[in-house]
């Protein structure tokens, strides 16, 4: 166990970064989500596109050696240089920040297309709203915004559901959950939100977008001793032309 008492070391993915001690499809050279696999279909080639929670840059490795002209944010300084590291290493140009994803560094309108793969559920809603308003804001009218948000119907909600009830966790908010204990494995992400939504929910904290598509994609697996469902809202959503 790791004392990670510090704000500093709960700040978003810092202390697994650095530990490298992380689930293995977050690691740089891990296969795309098929989700972004097809989003990126649909975008004009050379987009400028941000990826909002780039971690150690799975994401922009992809979509760079794709010919898009990547930027990235994180609030982990370890995951913001990691994903400069290789992406020099493919020559691949980028313009990585560190920064809160509720407060992105960059201009209104600037880019055509941003992405946020398993990050924006590790809020409460407020900053899920604000993150959304912000990435809504560096969008150019008409650009297009992959989102993922924690799905209800998981055996992983109901699981967080039980260890609050037995007080292993603590439901902050609604459906939003942390493990507040002072100790944690440096491979255990429970220190960070967890927010679980339902279709409406979804429809509405993306109000402000026009959903182009939204889908559940689950999948039925038991690695680890439980058997349900897990996965994500997934949605497309567009910022409108005229706001």
């Amino acid at each position: 166990m790791s004392d990670i008492s510090q704000a500093d070391d709960r700040a978003g993915w810092e202390l697994l970064f650095r530990s490298g001690n992380f689930p293995p499809r977050y690691q740089s050279q891990a296969a795309p989500n098929p989700s972004v696999v097809e989003w990126a279909d649909a975008l004009p080639p050379g987009s400028s596109i941000l990826d909002v929670g780039c971690g150690v840059g799975r994401h922009l490795l992809y979509l760079g050696a794709r010919g898009f002209r990547m930027a990235g944010a994180d609030i982990s300084p370890t995951g913001v240089k990691t994903s400069q590291e290789r992406c020099a290493e493919q020559q691949i140009a980028l313009d990585a920040r560190v920064s809160p994803m509720t407060l992105l560094p960059w201009g209104d309108n600037v880019f055509d297309a941003a992405l946020s793969t398993s990050t924006i559920p590790h809020n409460r809603r407020a900053d899920i709203l604000r993150t959304l308003q912000e990435v809504r804001r560096v969008l150019k009218p008409g650009g297009l915004f992959l989102v993922d948000f924690l799905h209800k119907d998981t055996l992983n909600y109901q699981r967080a559901l039980d260890q609050a009830a037995s007080g292993q966790l603590t439901e902050v908010e609604p459906d939003t959950f942390i493990d507040e204990s002072p100790t944690l494995d440096a491979s255990d992400d429970a220190f960070l939100p967890h927010h679980f939504s339902d279709e409406a929910e979804v429809r509405d904290l993306l109000g402000s977008f026009d959903i182009v598509r939204l889908w559940a994609d689950l999948s039925e697996r038991a690695p680890d001793g439980g058997r349900g469902q897990r996965g994500y809202w997934v949605a497309w959503a567009r910022k409108p032309l005229s706001s």
